[in-house]
């Protein structure tokens, strides 16, 4: 339901512009103004000029309400159970979804435990909640005013909720121990799994943009009209009379973000200057009866191929090695090409801005991998592996590019170029 606006001061004759601006929406990646059509099921629905989706209904709120209680109780599982242990000359150690944030405490590295804390408890488990507070309360069809508050909540959260990516490194750390001791596969990895399984249905099955439209909103004592000098919310997609506050959701209101370029540019430098030491220094250092081998990035991935486990090591070396480094060339070239204004191959670079997105939150399995061994591996002098100052920068490195790419207004090179000046 949305709220029918209405300006006394001009009347009737404001009708057809009031309505208008009601069903408009801007791309959030390109800038374009259009008419979004209504949802249809098993349709997305598309930016007419760059692509960008918009959403695609999938499923009803009952559908949706029924995967986030089912995704909480089985974090519930995966959090109070075990997900896996390992056993070396009768001596035995398991880890849960938990315990290597605790390990990271333990060894002074609070910075990399509270971003492991965040991306595998924090964010997926209030992002779970929230949407299910916000399908619950919004099928009462009633006002509820701190509805999109808690949607803006989930929102924020959802970039940075990474348990698949959590599932990948716990394999991959299963995997890194086969040959140092008998590992078991605990009750707490499978009910993980299902959990992933669960949250990505999840998303599948909310339409973000139709779960914002159907909030009952009613900011201020009365909506301001519609007119030629209009923003579109960059959190809830509301296109209004530029003013201070989102009328729908309160967000600060602003045609583009903030010294967009000027942040993303500082961030960009700063992911190249700890790149260097995030791949020189050691991830890990193994401790085993008195001698001590370290393991940096690419040490890693060379130990995975040596004992032919060619698909995990293509794996990480992917996500921790390829992906940052072309994360922050591609971030250094829509950088430029906005500063100069380059007009060729707009399209092109919206995408590459979304991929950028898209994977940059699997840089961080080199880190979860890094928690878990620390956590399970602590048998004194039979066996021990702690965390090293690499882990440490490219964390960094992960947190610095997210933020870049969370900074930058794809829609600014579309102004660059000239094409939203209408």
């Amino acid at each position: 339901m949305t709220t029918e606006v209405f300006d006394e001061t001009k009347g009737a004759s404001s009708a057809s512009e009031q309505s208008l601006g009601n069903k408009l929406i801007e791309c959030p990646h390109c800038g374009l103004l259009q008419i979004l059509p209504p949802p249809i099921s098993g349709h997305s629905r598309l930016c007419t000029r760059c692509g960008n989706s918009f959403g695609r209904w999938a499923a009803g709120a009952d559908t949706a309400l029924a995967l986030a209680i089912t995704a909480l109780v089985l974090f519930s599982l995966a959090y109070f159970s075990p997900l896996m242990a390992i056993d070396i000359d009768g001596r035995g150690q398991s880890v849960r979804l938990g315990s290597g944030i605790a390990s990271l405490f333990d060894y002074r590295f609070a910075p990399l435990a509270l971003l492991v804390l965040v991306i595998s408890v924090v964010a997926p488990l209030g992002r779970v909640m929230t949407l299910a507070y916000v399908v619950f309360r919004a099928r009462q069809l009633k006002l509820i005013p701190h509805l999109s508050l808690a949607l803006r909540v989930a929102e924020r959260l959802r970039p940075w909720s990474m348990l698949d990516v959590f599932l990948v490194g716990t394999l991959i750390a299963l995997t890194k121990l086969h040959d140092l001791a008998q590992t078991i596969v605990g009750l707490g990895l499978w009910a993980l799994g299902l959990l992933v399984a669960t949250l990505a249905a999840l998303e599948i099955a909310i339409d973000r943009q139709m779960l914002w439209d159907s909030l009952i909103w009613v900011r201020g004592d009365r909506v301001m009209p519609f007119s030629k000098s209009v923003s579109g919310c960059r959190e809830c997609g509301l296109v209004q009379s530029s003013q201070a506050q989102c009328l729908r959701c309160g967000a600060s209101l602003r045609r583009r973000k903030p010294n967009s370029l000027q942040n993303a540019t500082a961030l960009v430098a700063a992911g190249f200057i700890l790149y260097l030491p995030a791949n020189l220094y050691p991830v890990i250092t193994v401790v085993s009866f008195g001698h001590r081998t370290t393991a940096t990035i690419m040490g890693g991935v060379m130990q995975l191929l040596d004992g032919s486990d060619w698909p995990l090591a293509v794996i990480v070396f992917t996500a921790s090695v390829a992906v940052p480094l072309l994360k922050l060339l591609g971030l250094s070239w829509l950088l430029l090409s906005t500063r100069f204004g380059i007009r060729a191959r707009l399209i092109d670079r919206t995408r590459l801005y979304r991929l950028i997105e898209l994977v940059s939150r699997w840089s961080t399995v080199d880190i979860l991998v890094a928690a878990l061994l620390t956590a399970l591996v602590t048998l004194g002098n039979i066996a021990t592996i702690e965390p090293g100052f690499g882990a440490l920068a490219f964390g960094a490195v992960v947190v610095v590019t997210m933020l870049a790419t969370a900074c930058f207004d794809p829609r600014l090179m579309w102004d660059a170029a000239g094409a939203n000046h209408v």
